[in-house]
């Protein structure tokens, strides 16, 4: 039976585990996409002006440096203005009040400073129709830059969607081993555990790292929620280190399960073409498939073992 001395590892592991697919914020993390959003050149040299498209290609970020800069909306009403004074939403615009930047009403109210980001529906993509990849469709937000009309535009570029079977594939063959090695030497059992636990904790802070970070919204990493994981991965180590005998295998195997459950949301990877992770694509899938794979094998081990033990 589990000691309650590791309930509190257990839990806190799961909350680190979990936020994996739920990402560092309250919105779910966007892991895998279809399409990268890519900005014209005139739109990365306007003058006095950024941009940046955030938040898994679906928040527009603009930071006006000097001068002052004009979101048209769809009805070719002033939206936003953003200056050297803050960042205005006019109360009149519909767009402004479809994308829940203001309510109803009249004249112009501050709402940030002269940097701002919201969601615009304007870089909403295409729908995936598993057709053609590259340059698929374009995307222009009107705007005004010091009363000259200009456009923030860029293009949908579409990637092919990979295919998952190798990964699935591998998957399997890793628990499958992980069984077959338990059964026929049960005395690997004990530090297998650990390995595949280790491993797959390992992997899932890696991912909820790597992933939270791509996808901080308003482009901004929440460093607080990522420390809290770091100091709890390590409490789940110590506890591994300090264990013994069954206890420490338990815990693995627990620890690997947690991983496991909590890096579903992430495979999306394997669906999608582009990837929304600090690290590249492929590092970023061996990193998911790794916590699921290893996860699940930690956890088998330890129970499978526990029954041919019995």
């Amino acid at each position: 039976m589990v000691s309650r001395r590791l309930v509190a590892p257990l839990l806190a592991f799961v909350t680190l585990a979990v936020p994996a697919s739920a990402s560092a914020h309250p919105k779910s993390a966007t892991v895998a996409l279809d399409y990268r959003l890519v900005l014209d050149r005139a739109t990365g040299v306007l003058p006095g002006v950024s941009v940046r498209i955030l938040d898994g290609d679906r928040d527009l970020r603009i930071g006006v440096r000097h001068g002052s800069l004009t979101v048209l909306g769809d009805l070719d009403e002033a939206m936003l203005r953003i200056g050297a004074t803050g960042t205005w939403v006019n109360q009149a615009s519909v767009t402004a009040q479809a994308a829940r930047l203001t309510g109803v009403g009249h004249g112009w109210r501050r709402i940030g400073g002269s940097t701002f980001t919201w969601h615009d529906h304007r870089l909403a993509p295409p729908p995936y129709d598993g057709g053609r990849t590259g340059t698929v469709a374009r995307f222009t937000i009107p705007a005004t830059l010091n009363g000259s009309r200009v456009t923030i535009g860029g293009a949908f570029v579409r990637y092919r969607r990979p295919s998952p079977w190798a990964w699935l594939g591998a998957a399997a063959l890793v628990v499958a081993a992980a069984i077959v090695a338990t059964r026929l030497r049960p005395k690997v059992r004990s530090p297998l555990a650990l390995v595949l636990g280790t491993l797959a904790g390992l992997a899932a802070l890696t991912a909820f790292v790597t992933f939270g970070v791509a996808d901080a919204p308003n482009g901004q990493a929440a460093w607080v929620q990522l420390g809290l994981g770091v100091v709890l991965a390590v409490v789940v180590a110590v506890a591994l280190v300090r264990l013994e005998g069954e206890r420490r295998i338990v815990l693995a195997g627990l620890v690997g399960a947690a991983a496991a459950v909590g890096n579903l949301g992430t495979l999306g990877v394997f669906r999608h073409g582009v990837v929304v992770s600090v690290l590249p694509g492929a590092a970023s899938r061996t990193v998911c498939a790794l916590a699921v794979a290893a996860g699940v094998a930690s956890a088998v081990t330890v129970f499978a073992g526990h029954e041919a033990a019995s």
